[in-house]
């Protein structure tokens, strides 16, 4: 995925692009834009941002599931809590899961 700030950005133009390049996915948020790709095309779609001179915030491989398992709120909080407690360990990098994060889990915590 590729994060890129929105202000001063031909939306459409650069939509087109990015779809051309390989994207899969571009999500507009209130200040970024989103661009989400497979990871065979993600040294096209970042070549394709450099020729547009264009500088991501942020940019990297992240690892989407295919299926999402939703919990009940008891299971879901003990769940995330095994999860807050491996992110905190020093000599683990990334933490992937496949929980779906309910409106209603949301608000729970």
């Amino acid at each position: 995925t590729f994060t890129i700030a929105k202000e001063g950005l031909n939306l459409e133009e650069m939509e087109l692009e990015m779809i051309d390049a390989g994207a899969e996915d571009f999500e507009v948020d209130e200040d970024t834009v989103t661009i989400t790709c497979s990871k065979e095309n993600f040294g096209s779609v970042s070549k394709k941002l450099a020729e547009m001179g264009i500088e991501p915030e942020e940019s990297g491989l992240k690892r989407i599931p295919n299926t999402t398992k939703k919990l009940d709120i008891e299971s879901a909080k003990k769940v995330l809590k095994f999860i807050d407690t491996l992110e905190d360990d020093d000599d683990i990098q990334n933490v992937y899961h496949n929980l779906e994060i309910t409106d209603e889990l949301a608000a729970e915590l």
